[in-house]
């Protein structure tokens, strides 16, 4: 499958994204970047990874409280807006939103009772995965079902600790998410899966106690995973879309620990300038 080589773009990445003498860049602005200089084609695997900020935007139009609005998202609230007069026209027009979104706006549509946040947050998700899923980008769909996995594991872990419904909460019907089910349903002692291969290394971070250095142990699986899915790939948007995860995460830990978030984004530049030099693309 042909991929398109952003040498440019890569290469500039340290100096003109995550230059330290002038803080962190956020995270709308790095994005701009990126549409300014992707192909729309490639462009659109990038926007597909802020779906869920769509998702809690659409959860918050539909409970009537846009204040909080999330900026990330791909869609303004005027869309939303419109997509409701859609429906509600007798006359045929055009969705101006993904078609999972479409379901969920015309199943609350006219509905008198408040929204089912849990209900509505899986049917979002669901639709988000299995739309970023339909790309023929190997890449993107490793990494949606790997994360899909990862959380499918914590919240199955979570429910058997606070004695929920695990099924209320498990994204997706697929084998693994029906084989978490049962381990929920099966009581405390349990065999843990083997596959995924990455299965028992979550299965154990997500039985440790103490939050930060959970939270840090599976973003750090998730950095590595991203490195070994991406290790072969220069200056495609495999590597973007894995740069730009990573980002995500560097700043996910400027908030919650900042010299552990100075230290990732200091590794994700030594990595990046490492791989360009390597190709010789410096000369």
């Amino acid at each position: 499958m042909f991929k398109r080589r952003y040498y440019y773009l890569v290469a500039g990445f340290a100096d003109l994204v995550f230059d330290s003498g002038k803080g962190y860049p956020d995270l709308a602005e790095f994005r701009k970047e990126l549409k300014n200089n992707l192909h729309p084609s490639d462009y659109y695997l990038v926007s597909l990874l802020f779906l869920p900020h769509d998702n809690d935007n659409l959860i918050a139009f539909l409970e009537e409280k846009t204040d909080r609005w999330d900026p990330l998202g791909n869609f303004p609230l005027s869309m939303f807006e419109e997509e409701r007069k859609v429906l509600q026209s007798i006359v045929a027009r055009k969705d101006v939103i993904p078609q999972y979104m479409v379901t969920v706006i015309a199943q609350r549509t006219g509905e008198e009772q408040s929204v089912d946040r849990v209900a509505t947050w899986k049917k979002l998700t669901e639709g988000y995965i299995e739309m970023a899923l339909k790309p023929r980008n190997k890449f993107l769909k490793k990494w949606i079902c790997f994360d899909r996995d990862v959380r499918n594991i914590f919240t199955m872990m979570n429910a058997k600790e606070l004695n929920l419904d695990a099924s209320r909460y498990i994204i997706g019907k697929d084998h693994f998410a029906q084989e978490l089910t049962a381990i929920f349903n099966s009581g405390k002692d349990f065999v843990i899966p083997q596959e995924p291969d990455y299965a028992p290394a979550i299965f154990r971070i997500a039985s440790e106690n103490e939050f930060l250095e959970r939270e840090r142990k599976i973003d750090l699986e998730r950095w590595n995973f991203i490195d070994s899915n991406t290790f072969f790939e220069y200056f495609t948007i495999d590597l973007i879309l894995g740069y730009l995860l990573k980002y995500m995460i560097v700043l996910r830990w400027k908030q919650l620990d900042p010299e552990t978030g100075r230290a990732m984004l200091d590794k994700l530049i030594g990595q990046m300038e490492t791989q360009v030099m390597s190709l010789g693309f410096n000369e």
